[in-house]
């Protein structure tokens, strides 16, 4: 006998509800849409949750609830307004949002949960972008990040890959421009506004004759912090973070009078780098054993 496969968007009630949503939440991620026939935002959401749910694939499916004839489900998961969306995972609630929220949105709150999904097609192109401009092939990496800007123009990743390899060609007004794309509700909107820092900090390297003149005003005088500081935004400004860290931490450990700034620096540049680089759990550990 054929195993049919399992419908990945259906209706539930209150009597299939344990077994559709429940139970089938041991085998897959399970979208529960809350929505009524005359809710105008539920008519937005709706498409919406089926285009996500389809492009994630089997590993998450969309169970849609009518709370005018569904009431008691609607009151056992305190359904406050609609449309309301509830992601239930081994039998347990795992997130929630209400509203008609945007597509790249709902996804981003989705995919971690789904084990399985797929990568998309634009998420391997801005992996390939990012590899080559950690291998120092820029010119490369901003044309496959501007080919996915063609598509998505706000695709926070490509947005700021591209404004990286602007910095690094001394581009500071295009950074700027860049910055000002991404939008506040994506993950890449922190490391994006820390870029503006960057762009600080090339400006100060500038003032100060460059990163050849900062280091032989600290040859000569190693006590000059000021000169030190500066060393770092240097550093900072070429994509050079350790030495910055490094440089700005002496600055810190010294109790100067530019080590606010220090501090300051090194904050920007954490986010700049983000939680997963090895120097920034490393600097966080000796930024604090230094302060206290």
């Amino acid at each position: 006998m054929e195993i049919q496969p399992q419908p990945q968007i259906f209706d539930v009630d209150e009597q299939n509800f344990e077994e559709l949503v429940l139970q089938g939440s041991q085998e897959r991620v399970i979208v529960v849409d809350f929505w009524a026939p005359w809710c105008g935002p539920c008519k937005t959401l709706g498409p919406i949750l089926e285009d996500v749910v389809a492009a994630l694939g089997p590993g998450v499916a969309l169970a849609k609830v009518n709370v005018d004839e569904n009431q008691r489900l609607a009151m056992a998961f305190r359904v406050q307004g609609i449309p309301a969306v509830k992601i239930v995972k081994n039998g347990q609630l795992a997130q929630e949002f209400t509203g008609a929220l945007p597509k790249e949105q709902i996804e981003a709150i989705l995919r971690p949960l789904v084990s399985d999904a797929p990568i998309p097609e634009e998420a391997q192109v801005i992996d390939q972008a990012d590899d080559l401009a950690a291998t120092g092939d820029l010119d490369e990496a901003a044309r496959q990040y501007e080919n996915v800007l063609e598509e998505n123009p706000t695709d926070g990743p490509a947005l700021l890959g591209l404004a990286k390899i602007h910095l690094q060609q001394g581009r500071f007004e295009t950074v700027q421009e860049l910055v000002n794309l991404v939008e506040t509700d994506t993950p890449e909107y922190p490391q994006a506004q820390s870029l503006l820092t960057q762009i600080e900090f090339a400006h100060q390297c500038q003032q100060a004759g460059g990163r050849a003149a900062c280091a032989q005003r600290v040859l000569g005088q190693p006590d000059d912090h000021e000169a030190r500081y500066l060393l770092a935004c240097c550093a900072a400004s070429e994509g050079d973070y350790e030495t910055a860290l490094q440089e700005w931490l002496h600055v810190v450990g010294k109790r100067s009078n530019g080590d606010q700034a220090a501090k300051d620096a090194m904050v920007a540049v954490f986010h700049l780098l983000g939680r997963d680089n090895p120097l920034v759990a490393d600097y966080q550990r000796k930024l604090y054993q230094a302060l206290y």
